[in-house]
Parts: C-alpha cells; structure tokens; sequence
C-alpha cells in the first residue's frame, strides 16, 4: 500500500516556476533546487496528469518545436510492493546532466519538491543520445500487437518536451510496450550517473521518514557518547554523530530506527576539536553556558567550515538529517549580515536533500519569511524547547510555565503558524512532574505534533 500511495504522490506533477537556493553545490556535486509549495497542478510535471500536454490528437511530430534543454524525460522507480517505495521523474538534459525532481509530504498534506541535477559522462550521454530517436517514439503505438515487437513494461513513461518545457507527448503508461520503446529506456538506465541510485534511495527513505512521523517515540540523546541500542524504543533519536561511527549509526538503522545528527551553527563549544580555529570568529559569551561562545555566521569561512566540512562528514556516517541549534544567533545579534549569512547555511543544509529540524530559530525564520523567502528552503521541521517548561538557571530547577505565560503563547503560535505551512513539529520539554507530561502529550495530540520529555537539561538519556 505503501508504494501504491507514494507513486500516487510523487507522480502528481509540479508547479511552474522554481525558486533556487543561494547555496546550491551538495557534498556529492550534484545540484539542488528547492521548490516549495503544493505539486499537482503545474504543466511541466509527472508523467500521470493530464496537464501540459501541449500535443492535439491528430498533431504530427513535425508540428512541434521541441525543447532545446530537455532529450527526454522519464520516470524510476525500484517498484518494490513489499518495502517503501516512490515513483520519481528524471529528465536527461542536452548539456549532458539528469535533472531529478524529489518529491516529499508536508506535515499539512501539501507536498514540496527538490530537483538535483547530477552529471553524465560523456560516455554516458553519448549512449543515451545514440538510443534515443524523439520521432520514432512519438509515432510508436504502445500497445503494437505483434508479440515479436513488444514488451511487458508495466508503468513506465518516456516523456517528449516542447520549446516551453511543456510536456509535449506521454509515451507509455501501464500496458505493454514496443520493443523499441523498452530500448530506449534501457540505453537510459543503463547509463544512470554516479550519484543517482544514491539519491533515489535518499528520497525513498525521508519518505519513509514522513510516513512514520506520528509513529514511534522521539528523543534527544546529545550527552550520549555510545551504545545506540539503549534507545530501542525510539524510532526516532537525536544525538550528536560526531561521537558515532558510521557502522554504530547503521547497525542501528538496520532495525528501523532513524537517526539525527546534532550540529551546531549559531555558536561553538570549547571542547570541540575544531574550537582553536574559528575562536577569533566568536562574537560574545553564551549566556548560561559557560564553554560556549555565539559565532559570526556572516563570515564566508564558518559557512565554508559548516557546508563543505562539518556537514558532509556527519553524512558520510550515514545519518537522516540534521539537527540545527543556535539559529538564535540572529535572535541576539540581528543584523543584516547575520541573516544572510544564516540563510547561507541554512539554505545549504537543506540543499544536502536530508532533513533539517531546526530547534528554535523562530526569530530567525520569521525574518527570512518576512524578507521574502520560503521556509522550506530553510528547514524542514521545527523542534521548539520549553513550550510546557522553563529552566530556572539561578535556582538548577526544571520548572512548569503557567497557562498565562507570554512565552508560552508565543512559543504555541510560532510552531502552530508554520505547522499549518506544512512543518513537522517537535516539542523538547524538561520536567519530572507526570502532571506537565500529561499537558503536553494532550496539546501535540491535538496538533498532531511529537514531543520528547527529558528530566535533565544534559539530555544524557
């Protein structure tokens, strides 16, 4: 059911126009465009609308100007029924690149798409352009009835585009194909770049993700420094991947547990190995936290050191997304230049095609809203501490905020705002009192939110 759902979704189709992200370069090259907002009513989308054809019955092939960016379009799939499994739409440019859209849920049953484009060889174009013939796949019959010269190609679709990006013909669909049309298809999957199962597999799994967002416990574990399996329970774990190999992470993820990785963007711990270098580029004390200090996020080597470095090794250890602390460096130093160089790097972890669950940032996101920008191109989920709960630093208390608290509106308004955009939400409360736990299980029940209750602000499980 899974899969039938998730070809359903992603074969909807897409808006017209993209937005792209400032920071668009992935650590495997391959690039990233956000496009956020619904799918399913544009013209230059998946194979299985009805919008965008721009063909008439009776139209012949020579009646088309085609598009000079786009050979060919086609869908792919691993169409396994017994695992999570999507339909997504890749499109083989002229200039030797497969354009790739992802498509994945919002939390309010809208969808948001990212397309990243990964490089051909110029063997494997060359392999492609000789197979594809556009005019001998325009006036193929699918359904030719001598079995010499057909296949069985279940649904599957090579798309031909006009001058405007329009989808100009669908060829295919679920029936048998013509042989010819079975090689054609064949010459591109043959010659899929690097990169490109990677990605699909990437998308399959934060599909997977989103449909077990309300299923299973959440946690944030960010003292923790081993043994992932004291935290069977939990579907979901945050914890700071840094102190975690990458067969630690796996092995963890092989029983179906998905795994956060902690990262800190707004601010930098003394005892991180990394400290010494950047120090010069602290902006003033963190208050509360005596080994922390806030950085300068509009410095070009920070975001460099975030998006080229830090990022890309917690990926390399195979984890499902980040999450995003001291986005609040805003919040106490806003400036101009702090927040374009937040969106800087905001933008480019979401651009990495994994999750991205910022805690807080409120001031932040709403500047970057303000100004213009998408959310999406930000974030992808919202984890909010102290909702419920507030921590008394002068007193070493966990303490219940009363029902009349000004933070507590405001804090309910931020994630209930965003979550009717379409992001997922997470509650991080700290208390030991079963009363408070029972409030805020009811409140993320009605919302349709997920929290985690810790009795201790050093998370340590």
């Amino acid at each position: 059911m899974a899969s039938l759902m998730c070809f359903y979704m992603t074969g909807c189709g897409t808006r017209n126009t993209e937005k792209q992200s400032k920071k668009k370069t992935s650590p495997n090259t391959a690039t990233t465009v956000t496009e956020p907002g619904e799918t399913g009513n544009g013209d230059k989308g998946g194979a299985t609308g009805q919008t965008g054809t721009g063909v008439t019955a009776d139209q012949r092939f020579d009646d088309i100007e085609l598009s000079s960016k786009y050979l060919v379009g086609f869908d792919y799939s691993d169409y396994d029924l017994y695992i999570y499994s999507v339909v997504v739409f890749c499109k083989v440019r002229y200039d030797k690149k497969i354009e790739v859209e992802y498509t994945y849920p919002k939390s309010n049953g809208e969808y948001f798409s990212q397309t990243v484009v990964y490089d051909l060889t110029d063997e494997q174009y060359a392999n492609i352009e000789r197979e594809i013939d556009l005019r001998e796949l325009y006036e193929l019959d699918p359904e030719e009835a001598d079995p010499e010269n057909t296949m069985d190609g279940g649904y599957t679709w090579l798309l031909i585009y006009d001058k405007d990006e329009n989808i100009a013909k669908r060829c295919g669909g679920f029936c048998p194909h013509s042989k010819r049309f079975g090689q054609m298809r064949r010459a591109i999957f043959d010659n899929l770049p690097e990169g490109f199962v990677e990605g699909y597999e990437d998308c399959k799994r934060r599909n997977e993700f989103y449909g077990n967002y309300l299923y299973g416990k959440y946690g944030v574990f960010l003292s923790v420094e081993e043994d992932l399996s004291q935290f069977s329970d939990y579907r979901t774990v945050v914890i700071d991947a840094q102190y975690f190999s990458r067969e630690e992470i796996e092995d963890f993820q092989k029983d179906g547990h998905f795994v956060i990785s902690y990262i800190n963007v707004g601010s930098i711990e003394n005892f991180r190995s990394y400290y010494a270098e950047y120090e010069e580029l602290t902006l003033g004390d963190y208050e509360n936290w005596d080994e922390e200090k806030w950085v300068d996020v509009s410095d070009a080597r920070w975001q460099d050191f975030i998006l080229q470095k830090l990022a890309p090794e917690l990926l390399a250890k195979g984890i499902d997304g980040f999450f995003v602390d001291n986005c609040d460096v805003y919040y106490n130093y806003p400036t101009e230049e702090i927040l374009d160089g937040l969106s800087v790097i905001m933008e480019g972890l979401v651009s990495m095609n994994k999750e991205v669950i910022v805690n807080g940032g409120d001031a932040f996101a709403d500047a970057y809203v303000d100004a213009g920008g998408n959310w999406e191109d930000i974030m992808t989920a919202i984890n909010q501490e102290t909702v419920f709960t507030r921590i008394d630093f002068d007193a070493g208390e966990l303490r219940a905020r009363k029902d009349d608290d000004p933070d507590k509106a405001y804090f309910m308004e931020y994630i209930e705002k965003y979550a009717q955009m379409g992001a997922y939400i997470y509650l991080l409360e700290y208390t030991k009192n079963a009363g408070i736990e029972q409030k805020i299980q009811d409140y993320c029940w009605e919302h349709n939110f997920v929290y985690y209750v810790s009795d201790s602000i050093e998370l340590d499980g």
